[in-house]
């Protein structure tokens, strides 16, 4: 005799079908499936045009916020082979031009890893142009790091010169497993991948005993993150995660590590790009002033802004 088949809930229902979509309604920190949406987006998918620092568009799909945690994440929640495809893809142009600021940020980027170690080995996960691997190894550390980007991954390799390892490879792709490490690095890192508390299990994996993670990531309860709502520089494609510091204490818990220590820094960029990221947020007259700024020479000048990130300090 056939069992009768149970009635699928409708909810059930489009759980189901969602993530046949490549979406979900899962908090990738504590599993609950209480949510509101915190922004109603356009364009779920994401493309190599609305990756990175030079993206020629912008859709940031739909954004909910867990009502357990409280951390916000995107509804779609792409593949990890996905994922590090776009970052093979992306455009580095803008990001290359930005150098001065980025150096500036390595340089705050470093005081907050010296302030809580002496030196030892570092391996910073997605290590970009290598600017910061570059002023850690300056200042003693024996330096690897890891990026899937071709062309950042030569950059870093030309500027450290043979002075440090760095892989063109994703953290899971890397043959890390032997190495352990004092201090491993995440900036601007945890918002991009689509499973943070194993992601940071394994970077717990890597840690020496008494070893530190810092992260730095969007914080959706920062001053700058309710003031503009959905103007937030921050509310960008490739961000797949918005953390709280109690969603992100809760991770780092689950991943086996303590919280020592929550932190703000301004990150460095010319008044040019400054006014680039407002702007493809939609704010009236952003397009005009950046075109005067570079009329008047004044687009290159270097700040620091605080876009709404908070940074944390974990230990193993």
């Amino acid at each position: 005799m056939l069992a009768t088949p149970h009635p699928v809930g409708l909810r059930e229902l489009t759980v189901q079908t969602n993530r046949k979509r490549g979406l979900s309604d899962r908090c990738p920190v504590c599993g609950s499936t209480s949510y509101s949406v915190y922004l109603k987006g356009y364009g779920a998918r994401l493309a190599a045009g609305a990756f990175g620092s030079s993206r020629t568009e912008l859709a940031t799909g739909t954004i909910l916020r867990c009502g357990e945690c409280g951390i916000g994440f995107s509804q779609h929640r792409p593949a990890d082979e996905e994922l590090g495809q776009l970052y093979r893809e992306m455009d580095i142009a803008m990001y290359q031009a930005e150098g001065e600021g980025r150096r500036r940020t390595a340089r705050r980027h470093l005081e907050i890893v010296s302030a809580h170690s002496d030196g030892g080995r570092l391996l910073d996960v997605g290590c970009a142009s290598g600017v910061f691997l570059d002023r850690a190894r300056s200042a003693g550390w024996d330096v690897t790091g890891v990026k899937p980007s071709p062309p950042l991954y030569q950059l870093a390799r030309d500027l450290l010169d043979g002075r440090g390892k760095v892989l063109p490879l994703t953290l899971q792709e890397a043959e890390l497993g032997s190495r352990r490490f004092d201090a491993i690095t995440l900036w601007d890192v945890l918002e991009h991948v689509a499973d943070p508390v194993s992601f940071l299990a394994q970077c717990r994996s890597l840690l020496k005993p008494d070893g530190f993670i810092f992260a730095n990531v969007p914080d959706l309860e920062s001053g700058s993150a309710r003031l503009l709502g959905r103007r937030w520089p921050l509310l960008l494609p490739e961000h797949l995660n918005y953390f709280t510091r109690s969603s992100l204490t809760r991770c780092a818990q689950k991943a086996g590590l303590e919280v020592v220590r929550f932190g703000r820094r301004p990150a460095s960029f010319t008044l040019s790009y400054i006014l680039y990221l407002v702007g493809q947020h939609g704010v009236w007259g952003v397009d005009t002033m950046r075109r005067i700024s570079e009329v008047l020479g004044i687009g290159k000048w270097v700040f620091p802004i605080r876009l709404g990130e908070t940074f944390v300090v974990c230990l193993y």
